[in-house]
Parts: C-alpha cells; structure tokens; sequence
C-alpha cells in the first residue's frame, strides 16, 4: 500500500510539475522532497497500538524471559500490545496485571539488516551508555544474537509532528540533542560514513536493477559533493540519526529517545537535520532550532545544516528503496 500511493502520489505531482514547466534538476529535488514526505506520513499513521489477536503470537522462550524479567508469573502479564509503525522491527509493550505501572517494550528485530546498514552491537553499547546518561529507557536484556531487546518502558507521551515544531520543544530537543553530542564516545562504535552510507545503498539498489531509484547522475554527483563537504569540517561525537517525532517520549520533564539502531559516532549536524527535514522545518525554524542548540546565531552553520538538509533528505530517499526491495 505504501508504495501504491507513493506511485499515486508521484504520478499527480510529476503531472503539475510538467505543467507548470519546471526545468528537470529542480523537478528531481522536488520528486526527492515529496517522495520522503509521503514516506513519512505514511509511516506516521502506521504507528498505532494494536493487540495480541492482530499479530503473531510472541515465542513461548520470550514470554518466559519477559516473565522472569518482570519477576511475574506469565499468567500475571497482559497481553501484548503492538506498537505499529516501525518499519524494521516488532515492538511490543508488556503489562503487569498487578501493577499497570510496571511495563517493558520488547523489540524482536528484523534478521535481514545488512542493506539497511545496521550493526546491532554497536547499537547494544550506545543503548547502554545512553541508558547510564538518562536520554535512553534502560536496558532490560540486549541479545543482538537473539535478535531480541527488552528496555523500561518509559511513562510520557510519544511525540506527534505538532509537537516537535513548538518553540519551547524546539529548544527542549535542541537541549537533548546538545546533552547527547556531549557524552564521552564509547569504544566498539559504528562510525557513520555518510559516503559509505550513500554509496552502499546505490549499490544494493544497483543489484537489484532499481537504479531508477538512485537519482539523475547529476543528483548523484551533487550527493557526493555535499558528503565529501560536510566531511570536510565536521566534529564527531555520538549521534541519534533518526530524531523521528516517533522516538521522542516526552515525560513532562524531559525529553527521552527510543529507536537507537542508527546510532553512532557522526556528524552532530546530521541529528538536527533529522529534525529539520522530519518535520518540514522552514528556514526560521531551522535558525531557531540552531540558535538554541549553538547559543549564538552563526550564518556558517546555518549554511551547513541547509547543505546537510539536503543530504539527509537524499539518504532517507535512498533508506526507503533499499527497505523496499524487501
């Protein structure tokens, strides 16, 4: 279905842009622009709860871990609830009967992540660094061989799109952003390429014969340039790299972040990107957002996250024709 109304949505607006004779590069920036706003959108209302009877039942093995990670008996635990939307994994929340306060998301991920460029032990020190600095929910049980991650469940609200363009969460998550780009990096960390990122994912669609789906050689070339560019002047640290309004759980207080298996050691500019272009930023907001992360108004940088805008744009179009294939 997904992919339906992307070619739906596509063909309507290929069909204005023919009309209104915009010259072909601006077209293909557009075609870029809309294909990832449609592909967020539609993943925006795919993520929603569903129950047990809507989805294949958990493995009797995780049920006993889950029971012995509560300390409950399994017939004390509620059914599981789906929580829907995430493309690559199933995640699931765990009640206690006794105690509705006492809950844990259970993550069953996807075998298959090679393409997607994913390294789940990197991901299982990130979890655990960023759960000892309170921006992630603490790790219950991280088995990436098992393909298996149980983590608190954290008691606030999932972000909705509205959320994240509010001035004060704008600063909020400029904040935790600036806490996390902090951090001392951990050892045994994937380093987040962005040429590496770029260039396995042509070649996987290259494989496959959808080279349709890598864009113009000129969209290509410019690719390369901004990477090679940003690579250029950039400042390592540990980074999120799909600041989603999805895996942003606000409890009131502070903001937290789920969904770490993009995490690495990259580019700070690439975390507020992810913020920017999930959310339709326009220039001032962008400015705001970089103001508050900065404390300074600084028109250099504000070129640069405009540059790594584009890049991430590119890179999320990039991420859904490769998850796609499947």
């Amino acid at each position: 279905k997904m992919n339906e109304r992307r070619d739906l949505v596509n063909k309507r607006f290929l069909n204005s842009l023919f009309q209104s004779n915009y010259s072909p590069p601006l077209a293909n920036a557009l075609r870029f622009n809309v294909d990832a706003r449609v592909a967020t959108i539609v993943y925006a209302k795919r993520r929603k709860l569903k129950t047990a009877n809507d989805m294949n039942p958990i493995d009797p093995a995780v049920e006993s871990l889950v029971a012995e990670t509560l300390r409950k008996r399994r017939d004390l635990l509620a059914p599981a609830q789906k929580i829907d939307g995430g493309l690559n994994n199933d995640n699931r929340v765990v009640r206690s009967l006794d105690r509705g306060d006492t809950a844990i998301v259970i993550r069953l991920s996807n075998r298959n992540v090679g393409e997607l460029q994913i390294d789940r032990d990197s991901e299982a020190v990130v979890l655990n660094a960023v759960a000892r600095a309170g921006i992630g929910p603490p790790v219950l049980v991280c088995a990436p061989d098992r393909h298996l991650l149980i983590t608190e469940h954290l008691a606030g609200r999932t972000w909705a799109a509205r959320h994240a363009r509010l001035p004060e969460n704008i600063a909020r998550i400029a904040t935790t952003l600036r806490d996390l780009h902090a951090l001392a990096i951990p050892e045994a960390i994937n380093r987040i390429d962005l040429r590496t990122i770029v260039t396995g994912y042509w070649n996987a669609l290259l494989l496959r014969g959808l080279s349709a789906r890598i864009g113009t050689a000129r969209t290509r070339a410019r690719a390369l340039r901004l990477v090679d560019s940003l690579a250029g002047d950039a400042l390592y640290c540990l980074c999120h790299n799909d600041v989603h309004h999805l895996n942003v759980i606000d409890d009131g207080g502070k903001l937290w972040l789920v969904d770490w298996e993009y995490a690495g050691i990259g580019d700070p500019f690439f975390d507020l990107a992810s913020v920017c272009c999930y959310h339709s930023y326009s220039d001032s907001l962008r400015r705001q957002l970089l103001y508050a992360y900065l404390g300074e108004d600084r028109p250099v940088a504000l070129e640069r996250l405009h540059r790594m805008c584009w890049v991430f744009n590119y890179v999320r179009e990039l991420w859904f024709a490769v998850r796609e294939m499947e």
